[in-house]
């Protein structure tokens, strides 16, 4: 028998999944065929959830740090100790005192009862903000009123050519491919711009290499020379936009010659994609997340939504810079099992939380991380483990040791999803919810999030504060869908929300004045440039003479961040080479080579690529090994819009390792 149930795995597909258990307890993992994005395929990084509520290196039991090693211990006893260390910490130094890490690593509804406790509590100290999308949300915020994307069926039917922008598609969304291929065959446009070389370039009619950060230049440049050539569309510009003589005024400053200098792409591929976007639409355009990990990375997204709304790519079938679908969040009431609104927070940003943990006041003195491995994930690794050690009791709710949990005095084993109930969504693609029905009882002593939670509140004598089940949750939170839909959505296991295939085509936006703001008064408000801007000032200019090379840390192909963690024998990492820089450094495919910068040194296996921007080398997110993580060798500097992470900004040198 197959149930059906969903991944809850924060990416842009959102998979239906039927899982199969047969009588020795195998279990496998397939593609809901009748769901109409998934369509009986799934990725490995679905798979892999399988592969990790049966690996042998799973957390079962309770651990506690005794010295230099873990014990196990009773649920009993660490509940008894972790209440007595929280409430120590309340009567002590207050809410503040307790802090609550945590992100988005494993999705669903539910998952918001971890907050739910700490809410209840009156109040804490949580992480707030992004690695990784939060500068983009701000800047489709400020054009738009809000980040809308196209369905995926409008695209394949309607769009004349697709251009995939820093997204790699073939790793991190390949549900988008069977679109992408039904778009080509009606005779679609496929444009591949990225700064490293994908899979998806085999299939495209041109690839496109910018230098890294260069994106916003790349766009402002193309559409200077729309402009100069009248391949806007004036309409749009005079009745449903504010802003653009003052974005035009800014545009002279964009010539070709100085835009092919700062991105690295010929003068001719930057008429190419004037003429694109300017008579061939509607394009659609895909966004990535990586693009506003650099420091003017809002910036570079305003300046993508400004060249497509000044070709006319807005509000029409086929277009749009598909970038988040938002309007999912507006079907949910998750602040009823949560409870914010009544609480006393104090935030730390994702980005900076090590240094404000150092300098906290009144300080941590009990930390809990959920749904996310920040000694990993967080850039700049070395200065959060020296800020995670200065905290006297942290705890870890995980199904793994993984690294953060390996720093940890408490470590608390929770259910994989094949073990528990929720509702999961994404908010980055697709307007599909899907229903996560339990499959296989909890391995070992393993507990859902919200029960763990529950027997802390028990513990300090405060168990009105997660009062209430599954049922009464799951309804409270997705009242807005109907009583109806809800009933739909257990017995069929997904269901399409209501949401328009072409947003914003009755040319009304959510900004303060209705139209789309080339020249933006939020933005204003909040200290930025109101319109786009994007060369570089200052220091940007200097030479990187030391470190010549920028460096990436992006998603492997085959793995979701921590879920290396069922594979610790990769002590090894593999960087990613042009070749133009092999043949400069003398360096060999398989060979050793040391990366390096001022913060950190690792050594990596060489794979020479030939393809993708000749300045730039690549090691893969969520590495970890020889005493560092990949994000030892990154900043915690932010993004220009919103709480995001600047991590893209890292220039490193690589040598030969001989003998």
């Amino acid at each position: 028998m197959k149930v059906k149930t969903a991944c809850p795995i924060d990416c842009y597909d959102g998979c239906s999944v039927l899982v199969s258990v047969d009588e020795r307890g195998h279990i496998t993992m397939e593609g809901n065929p009748d769901h109409p994005i998934t369509k009986g395929t799934l990725c490995n990084r679905g798979r892999q959830l399988a592969v990790r509520r049966d690996s042998p290196q799973r957390i079962l039991h309770p651990l506690k740090r005794i010295g230099d090693r873990f014990v196990q211990i009773s649920w009993e006893q660490a509940i008894a100790e972790i209440g007595q260390a929280l409430q120590k910490t309340l009567d002590s130094v207050g809410n503040h005192g307790v802090l609550h890490i945590f992100d988005w690593g494993s999705g669903g509804v539910l998952k918001n009862l971890n907050q739910r406790f700490f809410y209840g509590l009156g109040g804490c100290t949580e992480t707030v903000g992004s690695l990784c999308w939060d500068a983009g949300l701000e800047a489709q915020t400020y054009d738009f009123g809000r980040a809308d994307s196209h369905s995926p069926d409008d695209m394949a039917n309607s769009a004349n050519a697709v251009v995939v922008w820093g997204r790699n598609v073939a790793n991190t969304n390949v549900h988008m491919m069977p679109y992408i291929k039904q778009a080509q065959q009606r005779g679609a446009k496929l444009v591949v711009i990225s700064t490293l070389e994908q899979d998806l370039g085999r299939r495209a009619d041109r690839c496109i290499y910018p230098r890294p950060g260069s994106d916003g230049i790349l766009a402002l440049g193309i559409l200077r020379i729309c402009r100069d050539h009248g391949w806007i569309d004036k309409a749009f510009i005079d009745q449903f936009s504010v802003g653009w003589d003052e974005l035009s005024q800014e545009l002279d400053a964009y010539s070709v010659d100085l835009v092919a200098s700062l991105t690295d792409v010929s003068p001719d591929d930057i008429h190419w994609l004037a003429d694109l976007y300017g008579n061939q639409g509607p394009v659609a355009t895909l966004l990535g997340l990586g693009m506003q990990r650099y420091s003017r990375g809002g910036n570079t997204v305003r300046a993508i939504d400004a060249l497509a709304a000044a070709t006319g790519q807005i509000g029409v079938p086929g277009g749009g810079v598909n970038y988040a679908q938002r309007q999912v969040g507006r079907f949910f009431d998750e602040e009823s099992i949560m409870g914010r609104k009544s609480a006393d927070v104090r935030t730390f940003e994702r980005t900076t939380q090590a240094a404000e943990i150092l300098a906290a006041d009144p300080p941590i003195r009990i930390a809990f991380v959920t749904r996310t491995n920040p000694a990993v994930q967080v850039p700049d690794s070395q200065t959060f483990r020296k800020a995670f050690a200065s905290i006297g009791c942290k705890v870890v709710i995980d199904t793994f040791l993984t690294k953060t949990a390996e720093l940890a005095d408490y470590v608390l084993p929770c259910t994989n999803v094949l073990e528990e109930e929720d509702v999961t969504y994404t908010t980055m693609w697709h307007p599909y919810v899907s229903y996560i029905r339990p499959v296989v009882p909890p391995k070992g002593e393993a507990k859902p999030d919200w029960q763990i939670f529950r027997d802390l509140a028990g513990e300090i004598g405060r168990a009105e504060i997660m009062a209430g089940t599954v049922d009464e949750w799951l309804d409270a939170a997705l009242a807005p869908f109907g009583k109806a839909a809800i009933d739909e959505l257990r017995e069929t296991g997904f269901i399409r929300l209501p949401i328009e295939d072409v947003p914003w085509a009755r040319r009304v936006f959510l900004t303060p004045s209705g139209k789309f703001e080339f020249s933006s008064e939020w933005a204003k408000r909040d200290g930025h440039s109101p319109v786009a801007r994007c060369l570089p000032e200052g220091a940007d200019v200097e030479s990187h003479v030391e470190y010549p090379y920028a460096l990436l840390t992006t998603h492997p192909r085959k793995m979701q961040n921590s879920q290396r963690d069922t594979e610790r024998n990769l002590d090894t990492p593999t960087v990613e080479v042009p070749q133009s820089i092999a043949e400069q450094k003398g360096l060999a495919e398989g060979a050793l080579a040391r990366v390096f910068n001022d913060r950190a040194s690792v050594v990596a296996r060489i794979v020479i690529r030939p393809g993708g921007h000749a300045g730039t080398l690549r090691l893969e997110a969520g590495w970890y090994g020889q005493g560092m993580t990949t994000n030892d060798f990154t900043t915690a500097s932010k993004a220009d819009f919103g709480s995001q992470s600047a991590q893209y900004e890292c220039r490193c040198n690589i040598e030969s390792i001989t003998g």
